[in-house]
């Protein structure tokens, strides 16, 4: 069994200017998927839940109480839409790539097929046709196929670069913005500048976090789908008794930890980083909501 993991997204077609890649048409499932269940959730909200509308419950006081631990009551809730989202979203792509068919049913290739699709001269979806063999959508190998690569249908978006580095760019922006409506520009300028000497260090510092979240999560799901490609041709290979099939179940169970355990770090970074950018805002408010206004004090005139 060969084992070929492309670094890059494999372009399936074009819709105009845009190449939608494998990974792009898993995220745009997953998204929708989170949006019809968020929607069927929301319409059959009661008083009394169900059961599905309990563990979603759940799931959300998790969330909001380790929100609102970081950050404050008043800041936390505030983060709480965003920090949630990013943690589902990133979950639930993580588990799609191990959905059974994902990254293992597409279409045999040559290399030259897939550069002129990638480069857009070639304008049909699926270009299957080859001269003197068979093709075959479901990963079997063709007889002819040594020169071809399965380029499939599916593919986990948080293996794409493209995808986390979209991701970390949303959280950098929406840090400089809590900053500076927590500071002004000004503000945020001398929040950084604090000595001034460290202000190129607080840059590089800013700038830095968008290359260590794109890159932290892209590579442990990218090496998460090497190590399962390793251990199903592994487990084909040694072909002995039930080894098989309980070979690559313990790494899937340990890819299922360590999609949580990636999901919950790019949320608490996220919020972490919001938290500084905007210290000192939400102490204030805290305080502010704990004392009310401030006390009077009247002097009776002397006798």
């Amino acid at each position: 069994m060969d084992v070929h993991v492309s670094i890059k997204a494999e372009t399936l077609f074009h819709l105009g200017p845009i190449p939608v890649t494998n990974s792009m048409l898993t995220m745009f499932i997953v998204m929708g998927g989170l949006l019809i269940f968020g929607t069927w959730i929301a319409r059959r909200a009661k008083e009394v839940p169900s059961h599905s509308q309990s563990l979603f419950e759940v799931a959300v006081q998790f969330m909001m109480d380790l929100v609102e631990g970081t950050a404050g009551k008043r800041m936390g809730r505030r983060v709480l839409p965003l920090v949630g989202a990013i943690f589902l979203f990133v979950i639930i792509a993580n588990y799609s790539g191990l959905i059974p068919g994902v990254g293992t049913i597409g279409v045999w290739r040559t290399p030259a097929k897939q550069e002129e699709i990638e480069s857009g001269r070639v304008i049909k979806v699926f270009d299957v046709a080859s001269s003197g063999g068979s093709t075959s959508s479901l990963g079997s190998k063709p007889a002819d196929a040594e020169a071809k690569e399965l380029v499939p249908f599916l593919r986990a978006p948080n293996a794409d670069i493209n995808m986390t580095l979209a991701m970390a760019l949303v959280t950098f922006t929406v840090v400089q913005i809590a900053g500076i409506r927590a500071h002004g520009v000004f503000g945020r300028i001398k929040h950084m500048a604090n000595p001034p000497f460290l202000f190129p260090i607080e840059v590089v510092s800013e700038l830095s976090r968008i290359i260590s979240l794109s890159a932290r999560l892209f590579g442990n799901v990218f090496a998460g789908e090497v190590l399962l490609g390793v251990m199903y041709a592994m487990a084909v290979a040694i072909k002995v008794a039930i080894v098989p099939l309980l070979f690559p179940v313990v790494f899937l169970f340990l890819e299922l930890l360590f999609g949580a355990v990636q999901a919950l770090v790019f949320a608490l970074l996220t919020l972490i980083y919001i938290t500084l950018a905007s210290e000192g805002e939400h102490v204030e408010n805290e305080e502010h909501g704990r004392t009310g206004a401030p006390a009077t004090v009247s002097h009776a005139p002397a006798d």
